[in-house]
C-alpha cells in the first residue's frame, strides 16, 4: 500500500503534459490523471527511478501557454493489467506567474468537481 504523504489535495483532471528529461532528447507526451499545487499523477509507458528529474509543460487550457516547471518523480506504480505506470511528479520550481496560474486553475476545478483529499 502507497503511504500517503501529499500535502495539498488534488483535482481529477486530464490534461496533456510533456516530460522532458534534462540533457536528453528523450520526451514523453501524456496525460495527467489528477493535479495539485505541488504536483501531478501522470500516464506512462516507461517506469521513471524516483528522483528522476523532469522539466515539465503542463497545458491547462487550450489556446493558453503551458505552465512549465521542474519537476521529479516522488513514486512510480504499474497500472493492473496494462503495460503503464503512474507516475507521480512533484513539482520542485516553478514560476511565480505560472502558480497563480495553477492555484486559479485549481480553484475553478474545485468548484465543479469533488478534491480527492490529501
Amino acid at each position: 500500500m502507497l503511504n500517503e504523504r501529499r500535502t495539498s489535495s488534488r483535482v481529477r483532471a486530464y490534461r496533456p503534459v510533456r516530460l522532458h528529461l534534462p540533457r536528453s532528447p528523450r520526451l514523453l507526451e501524456t496525460l495527467t490523471k489528477d493535479i495539485s499545487i505541488g504536483g501531478v499523477c501522470c500516464i506512462s509507458s516507461t517506469a521513471f527511478p524516483v528522483s528522476t528529474q523532469f522539466n515539465l509543460e503542463l497545458i491547462l487550457s487550450t489556446g493558453e501557454g503551458p505552465i512549465s516547471a521542474r519537476g521529479r518523480t516522488a513514486w512510480f506504480r504499474s497500472i493492473p493489467y496494462s503495460e503503464q505506470f503512474d507516475l507521480g511528479v512533484a513539482f520542485l520550481e516553478m514560476p511565480e506567474t505560472d502558480k497563480r496560474r495553477l492555484s486559479a486553475y485549481l480553484g475553478r476545478l474545485s468548484e465543479k468537481f469533488p478534491l480527492i483529499p490529501a
